[in-house]
């Protein structure tokens, strides 16, 4: 144990009702009903000769199904409890929502202020609502279209299309366009025909059904029309927890090159109104380049890990006899992929079970006392050797995969045992691709959603990264000119206003997972590589290669950033009369130094560098490692009971995002972004890059004289609250100076895949009732209550007067989000207090004392 260890808060008293809070914010301009009729009476007239064509291409068909359509009902503005008219509408299957956050203003919406002005430049939030409908429900549809519009009630139960009429900006069939174009698949087609291909597998992921015969009869119907182009079903998937349905099929190159020709407008299986989403195979995925490698020459220590472990890396197959990992992996391998590999391909699993076992090479860390688990989820890329990829194999899905690996850790396969119950948290350092973040959740985001619910996982999550062009507004000629502060500003600006095309990629926006981005930050000695400049002067800057936020829901993403190398910028010839630099992505310094597998036979000592979000969530993962071993201890102090009533996952999620903060990096960007036009939301937009800020776990591992840690803990059912006592230290009272308190509250939520809002529990903690004079700093008050970790930063220097005895009240409150909460979902609080150390006021002492009297007073519940 640490010579001044965390504390832990006494356990509240029986849970009191939570304290409700109001709300606010600005109206929306709706048109008239005159206006709307105008707009979309043509729209609502197409939908019946759409039905018709449905009608008379089934009977050509012959399949025996009744036409249905997916409806795609595009609001500006919620429309809250729409589902219950759905429901309410004999015939209409309620399938999905997707919030937008990005709607531009027009003629006929636009935001309004309470004083009723319009506020043109301000993007609108909506809604796109996604039905099934059958024709006699598209009849009633068109009849209360009609009602509506003629100013007529409506009967009880339908209420709801009132609302979604006044607000509809389009209505319209899920079409070509969403289920193919928009998914990118195409594109990977012609790669891999390209490529030499003579068939292409895809997923076909179908619209999921609530009945499982309407499940039966749309497997039935694509594996038809699969067969009727030549291809064959390997498989399909079904996991009614996150509402998945998906298939695995195998395609000729003549299908594939039909759908390319006419883009799938005469292509009866990419018509099909059962199918979602076709979509590529294998697009998880990640890339390691050919360079110069190093040598690990430094001496290490002799002992081997005796824990079990705790972590689990899901990636590619590591270099098991590398120096730096021979004795420290446990590697199971199900799925034999490991046949597969090389020795010289082995290169994303090695560099992130390196980083997770020793961090950077060069900063000449401890290793944990534990073994890493190891499960390999990628196989060297077959469809292109040049790329020197790692990408998920092409003959599964890999939603089935991830869920069997993970299932596996604590449920068993088959008739095996579970695989390595005592992991606790499960890196995930691969993203794919060419599937941004576009508000809906992605499967795999939902997949882990639930596994981290059902199993009390910490699923640690990279981001992802865009290698992007950073294309300057100034001219070549006068670039290197400008001082390293100009460059500073220059290139954080290009990124600033590319946030659209730097969104997270799949799964970084799921809800219950910590998303980790990089800092520009590593360990490298020397200079960069030649001819390269560093676009960063100050310190603990966000990467310019990260995945930007917000996430679902508009909730914060990534939660944090830890060190993920330091990316310069190499010139681009020929780009025309501004300056352009692409990032560096070779192995030379500098970067984060990992092992590596040698470029001959027999070498096992290689090291080169890295740089991206993989390595920082790699080094997330590794101080969650440690953090667990300092909850261990705690285990055994007073009032200990307390860390092993909450799962060990939600501790770790809440220490790692304690010890976050903007620090320099925030006075930086708002120097440079921060404008008139944006400074009302300038918090939130500056969260997009920042998240909560970069982490230091050490600091949440142990306290200081100065700086005390206290953690509190519990279960809340639905509209419940528990108050923890925060005791303050009256040698604080009537002095002034710098102090900081910091509050993390985090949780896991159930989720309910039928439901707009996804969380079944949304916990809180209530603005701080204290005497403390601090106040709120860094990331937007809204949207630290938007996921499943709320991190508040409260600071002042002000002198505040208080009597021994008084302490800082901190009220978690639960209700139900998504439909009922039928469960209690465990929570974690840390609260931190920090003073200068020009104070030279020892509070550690002063807290504890305090904290040990009150656990005497106060007797846990029975």
């Amino acid at each position: 144990m640490p010579e001044r260890p965390l504390l832990i808060l006494p356990t509240p008293g029986h849970p009191v009702p939570r304290r409700l809070g109001g709300g606010g914010g600005v109206h929306l301009h709706r048109p008239s009903v005159e206006r709307q009729e105008q707009r979309l009476g043509p729209r609502f007239a197409a939908l019946g000769q759409a039905f018709e064509a449905q009608s008379m291409r089934l009977k050509v068909e012959a399949s025996g199904l009744a036409p249905e359509e997916v409806l795609v009902l595009e609001t500006a503005g919620p429309v809250e409890d729409f589902i219950v008219a759905v429901r309410h509408t004999k015939g209409m299957e309620w399938l999905a929502e997707i919030e937008d956050d990005c709607i531009p203003p027009d003629d006929d919406f636009f935001s309004l202020n309470k004083k009723g002005e319009a506020l043109p430049g301000k993007t609108l939030r909506g809604r796109v609502f996604l039905v099934f409908t059958n024709q006699r429900a598209l009849h009633e549809l068109l009849s209360l279209w009609e009602r509506w519009c003629h100013g007529q009630p409506f009967a009880r139960g339908k209420t709801k299309w009132s609302d979604v009429f006044a607000q509809l900006r389009d209505i319209r069939p899920w079409d070509v366009r969403d289920r193919l174009i928009e998914t990118h698949a195409l594109e990977d087609w012609e790669d891999s025909i390209e490529n030499g291909a003579e068939s292409i597998r895809c997923e076909i992921e179908l619209w999921f059904r609530q009945e499982s015969t309407s499940r039966e009869a749309a497997r039935k119907r694509v594996s038809k029309l699969v067969a009727a182009e030549g291809g064959r079903v390997l498989g399909q998937s079904v996991i009614p927890e996150i509402a998945y349905h998906a298939m695995l099929a195998e395609l000729p190159k003549a299908a594939v090159q039909r759908v390319q020709e006419s883009a799938g407008t005469d292509v009866a299986l990419v018509l099909c109104e059962q199918v979602q989403f076709f979509r590529a195979t294998g697009q998880m995925a990640t890339s390691m380049p050919d360079g110069e490698v190093g040598h690990d020459t430094a001496s290490l220590p002799p002992s081997q890990p005796v824990g079990t472990p705790v972590a689990a890396l899901l990636d590619g197959l590591p270099l098991e006899n590398h120096r730096r990992l021979v004795g420290w992996l446990r590697v199971d391998d199900p799925d034999d992929l490991g046949r597969l590999y090389q020795a010289e391909e082995r290169r994303h699993g090695t560099a992130m079970a390196s980083l997770i076992l020793h961090g950077d090479l060069n900063a000449m860390a401890a290793a944990p006392a534990r073994s890493l688990y190891v499960r390999p989820i990628l196989r060297p890329n077959v469809r292109d050797w040049r790329r020197h990829e790692e990408s998920a194999p092409e003959n599964v899905l890999f939603v089935d995969l991830l869920h069997r690996a993970v299932r596996r850790l604590h449920v068993g396969e088959g008739d095996q045992p579970p695989a390595a119950p005592s992991v606790r948290v499960v890196n995930l350092s691969i993203g794919i691709r060419d599937r941004l973040f576009d508000g809906a959740l992605t499967p795999l985001a939902r997949l882990l959603d639930w596994l981290a619910w059902e199993h009390k996982l910490l699923f640690v999550v990279s981001a992802g990264n865009h290698h992007r062009l950073i294309e300057t507004r100034v001219r070549l000629a006068d670039f290197a000119g400008l001082r390293p502060e100009q460059v500073e500003e220059e290139v954080i600006k290009v990124i600033a206003a590319d946030m659209r095309n730097r969104r997270l990629l799949s799964p970084a926006e799921a809800v219950n997972v910590l998303t980790v981005g990089a800092l520009h930050e590593d360990q490298a000695p020397g200079p960069p590589v030649p001819r390269a400049i560093d676009p960063f002067c100050s310190p603990k800057l966000p990467s310019p290669n990260n995945a930007l936020g917000m996430g679902f829901r508009r909730g914060i993403k990534p939660e944090v950033l830890a060190p993920g190398g330091r990316v310069v910028l190499q010139e681009r010839l020929l780009s025309g009369p501004n300056a352009a630099f692409e990032p560096y992505c070779g192995t030379r310094a500098p970067g984060q130094l990992v092992a590596c597998p040698g470029t001959s036979p027999g070498d096992l000592s290689a090291t080169w560098y890295t740089r991206g979000t993989s390595g920082a969530a790699a080094m997330v993962t590794r101080a969650a490692t440690l953090l667990y071993d300092v909850l261990q201890d705690l285990r055994l102090q007073p009032g200990g009971e307390v860390i092993d009533a909450v799962p060990a996952a939600i501790w770790l999620k809440a220490l790692l995002v304690h010890s976050a903060e903007w620090g320099d990096a925030g006075p930086v960007l708002e120097g440079i972004l921060r404008t008139q036009d944006n400074s009302k939301q300038f918090k939130e937009y500056i969260t997009r890059l920042l998240g909560y800020g970069g982490t230091n776990p050490a600091r949440s591992s142990e306290c200081t004289e100065y700086r005390v840690t206290a953690l509190g803990g519990g279960s809340l059912a639905a509209d419940k609250a528990h108050v923890h006592q925060f005791p303050l230290p009256p040698s604080l009272s009537g002095v002034r100076g710098w102090r900081r308190l910091t509050v993390t509250l985090a949780w896991l939520t159930p989720i309910n895949p039928l439901h707009q809002a996804w969380r079944r529990a949304d916990l809180w903690f209530n603005p701080l009732d204290h005497p403390l004079r601090v106040d709120r700093q860094q990331a937007d008050w809204q949207a630290v209550q938007r996921g499943t970790v709320q991190h508040e930063v409260f600071k002042g220097v002000r002198a505040s007067a208080f009597t021994d005895g008084e302490s800082i009240g901190i009220q978690v409150n639960c209700k139900a989000g998504a439909g009922t909460l039928e469960q209690s979902v465990p929570y974690a609080l840390a609260v931190s207090l920090e003073v200068g150390e020009e104070i030279a006021i020892p509070i550690y002492d002063e807290v504890r004392v305090r904290i040990q009297a009150a656990r005497v007073r106060v007797q846990p519940d029975q």
